[in-house]
C-alpha cells in the first residue's frame, strides 16, 4: 500500500525554482557540491556549532535536498520506503510518503546494505523525484507528497535488483529526467519526461553503475555524462545516441563517484586500487588521457573542484590532488573515509564515524580550524549546506547546524 500522510502543508509558495541558497539536489544547485554562500562561522565552539533541531530517521544513506523551505530525504522502516518533508528552519515533519518495499522479495540486495534508500531527492519545480533502492522511481507533489506518477526501473531494464540497490539520484535538465536502470539490451541509460515518467529513450547495454549522471557541453555539444559499472560514457541528451566511451572498471563494478567536468576535461575515480583519471573530451572521439594514477581513489564520495584542485577523500585519506596533474598537494590520513562540500574559502568535512570538521581550502597544506562530534554510527551521507545551516544525517538521525551564528 502507498500513501501520502499530510502532516501540514502550510508556508508553501510553489516557484519554479528556489531560493539561491538552497540545495535542491544531489551536489547542490550548480551540481558540483560548491556553495557560494558566505557570511559564514570561522570558527566554531568547542563542542561545535549550535544544534538547530534533530529529528529521528530509520535507515538509509540518502543525502538530503532543500528547497523554498522544505527538507527531503528517504529513509526506511521495517517493510516500507519512505519520502519524508521536513521544515527545513524548524525540523517539523510536514508530510512523508509510504510505500511497500519488503526487501526480502529482492534476493539479490546484498544483505550487508539492507538499511534504505541510498538515493537523494531531487527537487524541481513543485515536484520532488526520489529513486528507491529497489528501483521504483517516484514523482511527488512537493507540497503535499501526494503521487503525480511513478515508474520501475526494473520492469524497465528487464532485470533483477542490483546487489547494492539503486544509488543514483535523478537528474533532471529542462523536461528531461535521466536515470539509470542498468539494463543489457539497449536499456541501460534512459531519459524520462518528467511531467508523467514517459520514457523518451533508452540506451547502451552497460552494467550498472552507482553515480549520478551530469550534463556538460563539449565544444558546444551537449552531452550527458554516465559513469557505468564498466565505462564513463558521453551520450546525446536527444536521443541518447553514443558520443565516446572510455573503459572503466574495478574488482567489484562499483563506480559510485559523481564525475567531474571543467573546460573540456573530465575527471573520473574509483576506489579498489584503480585511482583517478583525468580525460580530455572530444565532441565525437574517444577521449584522450592525461593522467591516470592512484592519488585519488574515491570510494562513496565525490571529490569538490575548486581553483584548480581536487578536494576529496582518496580511500580513508583526505586530500587534495592537483586536477590538471594528478600532483597529491596534501595528505591527511586521520579521518579515515568521508564526505565534504566547500564554502566560504572552507572544507566541510564529515568522517564516517560522524565528526565534523571545518578546514582552510587551500591547496597549500591541511589547516585544520575546528572539529566536533555531531553524530555515530555509519555517517555515508554527503552534508549539505543551505541558508546558512548545515544538515547532516546517518541512518537513524537528521539534524540541522546553525554556521551563522555563535552560540
Amino acid at each position: 500500500m502507498r500513501r501520502a500522510v499530510l502532516i501540514c502543508a502550510s508556508m508553501f509558495v510553489a516557484v519554479e525554482t528556489g531560493a539561491a541558497a538552497d540545495w535542491p539536489n544531489w551536489r547542490g544547485p550548480h551540481h558540483d557540491g560548491n556553495s557560494r554562500e558566505t557570511g559564514l562561522l570561522k570558527t566554531w565552539p568547542k563542542d561545535g556549532p549550535k544544534v538547530l533541531w534533530t529529528a529521528a530517521l530509520t535507515g538509509g544513506y540518502s543525502s538530503v535536498a532543500i528547497a523554498d523551505g522544505r527538507l527531503f530525504t528517504q529513509t526506511k522502516d521495517q517493510k516500507e520506503d519512505l519520502v519524508v518533508c521536513f521544515d527545513a528552519a524548524g525540523g517539523k515533519k510536514l508530510w512523508e510518503y509510504r510505500y511497500a518495499c519488503d526487501y526480502a522479495d529482492f534476493p539479490s540486495l546484498d544483505k550487508r546494505f539492507l538499511t534504505g534508500p541510498k538515493a537523494t531527492p531531487t527537487v524541481n519545480g513543485d515536484r520532488v523525484y526520489a529513486m528507491g533502492n529497489t528501483g521504483l522511481l517516484l514523482c511527488l507533489d512537493a507540497r503535499t507528497g501526494k503521487p503525480v506518477w511513478e515508474r520501475d526501473l526494473l520492469k524497465l531494464a528487464d532485470r533483477t535488483c542490483p546487489e547494492y540497490g539503486y544509488c543514483n539520484s535523478p537528474f533532471v535538465v529542462g523536461n528531461r529526467l535521466f536515470v539509470h536502470p542498468g539494463g543489457s539490451k539497449n536499456n541501460s541509460v534512459a531519459a524520462l519526461d518528467k511531467r508523467d515518467g514517459s520514457v523518451l529513450w533508452t540506451s547502451l547495454g552497460e552494467r550498472i553503475g552507482w553515480a549520478t549522471p551530469i550534463q556538460i557541453a563539449v565544444e558546444g555539444v551537449p552531452q550527458i555524462v554516465y559513469f557505468t559499472g564498466e565505462s564513463v560514457v558521453g551520450v546525446s541528451p536527444d536521443e541518447g545516441k553514443l558520443s565516446w566511451r572510455y573503459p572503466w572498471k574495478t574488482a567489484f563494478d562499483i563506480n559510485a563517484a559523481t564525475p567531474i567536468y571543467s573546460d573540456g576535461f573530465l575527471f573520473v575515480s574509483s576506489n579498489y586500487g584503480v585511482g583517478g583519471a583525468l580525460l580530455r573530451l572530444k565532441p565525437n572521439a574517444d577521449p584522450e588521457v592525461v593522467w591516470k594514477n592512484a592519488s585519488m581513489q574515491n570510494h562513496f564520495s565525490t571529490c569538490v573542484l575548486q581553483d584548480g584542485f581536487l578536494y576529496g577523500f582518496s580511500a580513508d585519506r583526505l586530500r587534495c590532488v592537483e586536477f590538471k596533474t594528478g600532483k597529491i598537494t596534501w595528505d591527511h590520513p586521520e579521518l579515515g573515509k568521508g564526505s565534504l562540500l566547500i564554502a566560504d574559502g572552507h572544507l566541510i568535512v564529515l568522517s564516517e564515524k560522524g565528526t565534523l570538521v571545518l578546514a582552510q581550502a587551500t591547496p597549500k597544506e591541511y589547516v585544520e580550524e575546528a572539529r566536533c562530534d555531531p553524530l555515530d554510527g555509519t555517517c555515508w551521507s554527503v552534508p549539505v549546506l543551505a541558508n546558512g545551516k548545515l544538515y547532516l544525517r546517518n541512518e537513524k538521525k537528521l539534524l540541522a547546524l546553525d554556521l551563522v551564528n555563535a552560540k
